[in-house]
């Protein structure tokens, strides 16, 4: 296949998670979930094209999205997790089974949300209990996050890529 082809897809996936963050910047409400949508056409890259592509979509999405967007949360959401995690995911997954996985995922996660923590800190002081709350809630959606991206993923891999008909 052409590297024009992988290029414009890629190109078109980050394009895509950008303008869903901007939606998610537009409407506060919105903005962790726009992200973790975004996040799925880093995802999407990452089936069709490989990890390098998929690592030059996540770096193009987070550049720009912190770049244009007015509000600035769900793009340090991207950049500081959401964004490089179905890298991650699948490292984790092919070299890891079962417990080991998941307790490595979910170190993944904390570690990443103490790094944004320790940032806001800097910025701003925030309660002790904000944080716990923050880790606890944290842990909670990661699961059901990381439930929902391998469903998701699955049911793209064995119905939709067939009906799209994407050649790569």
């Amino acid at each position: 296949m052409k590297k024009t082809k992988k290029l414009a897809f890629s190109s078109l996936m980050a394009a895509l998670g950008v303008a869903f963050m901007y939606v998610g910047a537009l409407f506060e409400v919105l903005d962790m979930s726009t992200a973790a949508i975004a996040s799925i056409c880093v995802t999407l890259v990452l089936t069709e094209l490989g990890g390098r592509y998929a690592w030059l979509t996540y770096a193009v999405t987070g550049v720009l999205s912190l770049l244009l967007l007015p509000q600035k949360f769900a793009a340090v959401l991207f950049v500081g997790f959401l964004g490089f995690y179905p890298m991650a995911k699948s490292f984790f997954e092919r070299r890891f089974r079962g417990w080991r996985c998941l307790v490595l995922k979910i170190l993944l996660l904390n570690v990443c949300t103490c790094l944004m923590l320790l940032a806001v800190r800097y910025v701003m002081t925030e309660a002790l209990w904000f944080e716990i709350m923050t880790l606890i809630l944290a842990n909670i959606v990661f699961v059901v996050y990381d439930v929902a991206l391998t469903r998701l993923l699955r049911a793209y891999v064995f119905v939709w890529r067939k009906k799209l008909k994407m050649k790569f």
